[in-house]
């Protein structure tokens, strides 16, 4: 009885707490035509592919002002669904944050939800289709150079420090005890209960970021260092550094970044060099237009993996259309290893 009265209380606190915060229930919806072709050294057509894919996101968010120390707080969470998703749907942006609006300093216990180094997230990748969504099918696509992000510690759970910079920026710091092993699988921790945990061989990470201005207008730059101990079977320490430059200017933005990490899934260590170089322009208020061009360069390949494309966005309201056409050129380091990539995609947010 003591239990149940005690569980009934804690009930009607949160209850009375959440009556004075702020609900929102957004989301988004995508449907993707993807057609590729692939080729090999002798110009044979080994691969092609075409069809339909779909992705839907729920989030769930809530605000408001904590009882203590003039403290806010945001909680939340989203449902997301890629295609049929044999993982969990709970392992994006799940978060409880406490901030101190006075000095610009947020406490975040969360997955997948505060700034972090990755790949797509590139400063180089202005719109449309990051160089991961175009070379991520047909031949050499298990070898693909695009998408190497070991030590993606803002993917797993992490308690984090965030401070406020004024017109310069945001200061990071994530630490997380325990971070999923990238060599072997895709998905992110947190296959354990909330009272459990779940651990193999890994051991912990920690993330430093800095996104901002500097105080300069249509300026934006990211820069992150990451680290994961060396876990069982492994010899080295897996780290990733990412460095970004974005600049508007009326139509025209301008993006370039690098990242630097240690091939996922390498028992020895080789590093990864991907450089991202985008540039687009806005035609009008509904239409623009963009080219991207990227590179991967792994230590042992012979060859450095390229990508060109070029995309068009417009705007319809509440959904907004996406068309581009890329060419892949060595994928994996192999030379001849190619593929033509046409990709649309309609994206509706409520």
């Amino acid at each position: 009885m003591k239990k149940l009265m005690l569980t009934t209380a804690l009930a009607s606190l949160v209850i009375t707490g959440s009556a004075i915060a702020q609900t929102t229930i957004t989301g988004e919806a995508r449907v993707t035509y993807k057609a590729i072709a692939s080729e090999v050294s002798t110009g044979t057509t080994t691969t092609s592919g075409r069809g339909f894919g779909t992705e839907q996101q729920i989030n769930f968010a809530n605000k408001g002002k904590l009882n203590v120390g003039g403290l806010e707080y945001a909680a939340g969470f989203s449902l997301e669904n890629d295609g049929l998703q044999a993982t969990s749907l709970f392992n994006e942006n799940t978060y409880i944050d406490i901030t101190n609006p006075s000095s610009g300093t947020t406490i975040s216990f969360s997955m997948d939800h505060i700034q972090r180094n990755d790949s797509d997230r590139s400063a180089g990748n202005i719109m449309a289709f990051s160089p991961n969504e175009y070379a991520s099918s047909g031949i050499g696509s298990s070898a693909n150079r695009m998408i190497a992000s070991p030590s993606a510690i803002g993917q797993s759970q992490t308690a984090s420090l965030l401070q406020k910079l004024g017109d310069m920026g945001t200061f990071s710091y994530s630490y997380a005890p325990t971070v999923t092993d990238q060599s072997t699988t895709t998905t992110t921790s947190g296959s354990a209960g909330s009272e459990t945990l779940a651990e193999t061989n890994e051991e912990s990470g920690y993330e430093i970021g800095f996104t901002g201005s500097l105080g300069v207008k249509g300026l934006s730059i990211d820069l992150f260092k990451s680290k994961q101990e060396k876990i069982d079977g492994k010899t080295f320490d897996e780290e990733a550094n990412m460095y970004g430059l974005r600049y508007s200017t009326g139509a025209i933005t301008l993006g370039v970044a690098q990242k630097k990490s240690n091939a996922s899934g390498d028992t020895t260590k080789l590093d990864v060099k991907e450089r991202n170089y985008g540039l687009a322009y806005a035609i009008n208020p509904n239409t623009s237009v963009g080219i991207l061009h990227a590179t991967a360069d792994k230590e042992a390949d012979t060859n450095k993996q390229k990508l060109t494309a070029v995309h068009i966005g417009y705007n319809l309201g509440p959904v907004a259309l996406q068309v581009g056409v890329a060419r892949n050129t060595d994928i994996g380091g192999v030379n001849g290893q190619d593929s033509d990539v046409f990709m649309t995609r309609l994206v509706g947010a409520f």
